[in-house]
């Protein structure tokens, strides 16, 4: 039992990594998913098995990237790194841009934008607490998040007029879904691997397991409601900037006002664990920085990128990111069959079995 509350914990802090604003929003799901219609709710078991495999593959690459193995191969490791830079600061600055344009919209509007340096100025002061202090408000905003998402689209689809849905099954429309399931996929996984290593660094197999499923099921269940609530209020929501948003303020003021709240817990954690994987895969490969200095370049880094507006980023970015991740996927796998290690396997190496007692102390 121990084990699985083990495991659960660390679920959550995965989970409050992906669901951030584009998720929390909407936005995500209607670009992915909801554009294409009621048949993309058949697609749900897929995008459960790709999250759980996926999972699964950068959960068991942990032990690989903390190995001696991996570090002393400068070249398999740099392409890696530096791509998950750029792509971490393209996802942090849409936590930016998502909380400035929500609390404009719903709040008061100021020119500058206020909101996104208030954010991550408090994003860059929790970061110097590590992956405890992530863990910790994990355990108890994620939970809020989760609850708060699945109320909002649940009473939705009790006041939808809808009766029967109109399902368009045609072949492009297929092939597309099916590309957006696993470029969706991909893109939250691969943007979230810092944490997914350094989680998956502390799992046993039995642990990994869990966590994988556990993740791929609260987000699965969580986008289908989603999906389903967005088609069935109004064919303008497709259009709205922050969809979950606009459905809240359908249902009343209060509910509009809580959820916006609920939206920006979601924010926090993915700008958290998001400026975190920043931080540390940025300190490991300029060493000779200072973390601090590290850590507040990345929060004007993220500020910036944010003044390109929330919408595009999602829009045009998201994909690529989907598609590199897709690409790194089979990556990590050849890097781990090259290296020796059994993916998910919890013997490791002797080398390894310091570094991890050096990880330990360090955490």
């Amino acid at each position: 039992m121990k084990e699985f509350f083990v495991a659960l914990k660390f679920s959550l802090l995965v989970v409050g990594a992906i669901v951030g604003a584009g998720l929390a929003s909407g936005q995500e799901i209607v670009v992915f998913f909801a554009q294409y219609g009621f048949v993309s709710m058949f697609f749900l078991i897929a995008l459960f098995l790709l999250f759980f495999l996926g999972a699964n593959q950068f959960l068991s690459f942990g032990k690989v990237y903390y190995s001696p193995d991996f570090k002393n191969s400068p070249r398999a490791i740099k392409v890696f790194d530096y791509c998950s830079i750029l792509f971490l600061a393209i996802i942090g600055s849409a936590m930016l841009a998502g909380v400035n344009q929500l609390c404009n919209a719903h709040f008061h509007q100021f020119n500058f934008p206020i909101y996104s340096l208030v954010l991550v100025f408090v994003s860059t002061v929790v970061i110097f607490f590590g992956l405890r202090a992530l863990l910790n408000l994990s355990i108890y905003l994620v939970p809020f998040i989760v609850v708060g998402i699945i109320y909002i689209c649940i009473k939705c689809l009790t006041i939808s007029p809808l009766s029967a849905p109109a399902l368009s099954t045609d072949l492009p429309t297929v092939g597309l879904l099916g590309l957006s399931c696993v470029s969706y996929c991909c893109c939250n996984l691969v943007t979230s691997n810092r944490i997914l290593f350094d989680v998956g660094f502390k799992l046993n197999k039995r642990q990994t397991k869990i966590v994988s499923f556990v993740v791929g099921g609260i987000l699965t269940i969580i986008i289908g409601l989603i999906i389903a609530s967005i088609l069935v209020i109004d064919e303008a929501i497709l259009y709205a900037d922050l969809p979950l948003v606009y459905m809240a303020y359908l249902i009343g003021n209060p509910a509009g006002i809580c959820f916006s709240f609920v939206m920006i817990l979601s924010i926090v954690t993915t700008l958290l664990t998001t400026q975190y994987s920043f931080v540390e895969i940025a300190f490991s490969r300029f060493g000779k920085t200072k973390k601090a200095l590290i850590t507040l370049s990345s929060g004007l880094l993220f500020f910036l990128i944010s003044l390109i507006g929330f919408g595009d980023i999602v829009k045009y970015f998201y994909p690529i990111i989907g598609a590199f991740g897709f690409v790194m996927m089979f990556y990590l796998k050849d890097l781990s069959f090259k290296m020796g290690f059994n993916s998910g396997n919890d013997k490791i190496h002797q080398t390894s079995k310091k570094t991890e007692n050096n990880r330990a102390c360090h955490n």
